[in-house]
């Protein structure tokens, strides 16, 4: 049985050393490691490919996002089983061979604790997880995997459910673990395999689209959601507090046509509390103004 690593890059240069190396120490050597430049513009494939020669695998595309490189790995890939690795996170050296037992049975995702690293140093270890439904921890803590660094998917499961959706960044990891978790088994290991890795620099995510994103992944699951008012409510008071300050200044400025995009935006925050004191403000106003 093998694994292949699915490793995405982008304009990682050297730096990706740490990433590779924690693959090829593996204790259990039964694996691939398969590199998707994606489009980088530093020669970071020239650079793996100089250094690591055959014992990396570099496919290069061009720049289509996360998403579709990981897809362009693990449907190249040779292994039975899939582990996406990050190019700033490294495994354990003895990730693959902890996490072999649970490989072998009939799970389809196999999950392990992680570490959370800065410089080097492990500032929270994540809790022992066993839930015993799936989905319904992954869907009522809006996805609590922090990383795809940290499961293991056999690759039968990805091309059942499709890979990643692309249409779902930068929630896609979320989407794929939803769609999995309705269709095969997820096992848990209490280990902690992977080094998550937390820089000043990493990448800031667009609230406002990482909201939109959230709000489409929930919106596939009415059921679900219903059976959640508490997390119907955040949706709602969350949409409220994105749209609340644009539509605000919107407001001291007379731009209705502003606020009735905000609206149309997130049209169920308009019974959000954000919302009911623009209102009185405006309502207050007019009173004045007779």
């Amino acid at each position: 049985m093998t694994i292949s690593v699915v490793i995405p890059v982008y304009n990682r240069g050297e730096a990706i050393a740490s990433t590779l190396d924690s693959v090829l120490n593996q204790t259990w050597e039964a694996f691939e490691i398969i590199v998707v430049d994606d489009g980088s513009t530093d020669g970071s494939a020239d650079w793996i490919e100089a250094n690591y020669g055959d014992s990396v695998r570099v496919i290069r595309q061009k720049n289509g996002g996360v998403a579709r490189a990981r897809n362009r790995g693990w449907r190249e890939a040779g292994g039975e089983w899939i582990a996406f690795l990050d190019h700033d996170d490294e495994f354990r050296e003895d990730k693959l061979e902890v996490l072999k037992p649970f490989i072998e049975g009939e799970a389809g995702v196999v999950m392990s604790r992680w570490r959370e690293m800065v410089n080097g140093k492990i500032v929270r270890v994540s809790p022992v997880i066993h839930p015993r439904n799936a989905f319904g921890w992954l869907f009522g803590w809006s996805n609590p995997i922090v990383s795809m660094s940290v499961p293991l998917v056999r690759r039968s499961e990805l091309e059942r459910v499709g890979g990643f959706n692309p249409r779902t960044v930068p929630a896609d990891d979320w989407d794929l673990w939803l769609r999995l978790a309705q269709v095969t088994t997820f096992v848990f290991c209490d280990d902690p395999t992977t080094n998550y890795n937390l820089h000043d620099n990493q990448q800031r995510l667009d609230e406002a689209r990482m909201f939109r994103a959230v709000r489409r992944t929930l919106a596939k699951y009415p059921l679900e959601l219903a059976r959640r008012p508490l997390l119907l409510w955040w949706l709602v008071w969350s949409g409220a507090f994105r749209v609340s300050i644009p539509a605000y200044q919107a407001f001291s400025r007379g731009d209705c046509g502003a606020i009735r995009k905000a609206l149309r935006a997130h049209p169920l925050s308009l019974f959000a509390p954000q919302w009911v004191a623009l209102l009185a403000k405006w309502a207050k106003g007019r009173i004045i103004q007779r």
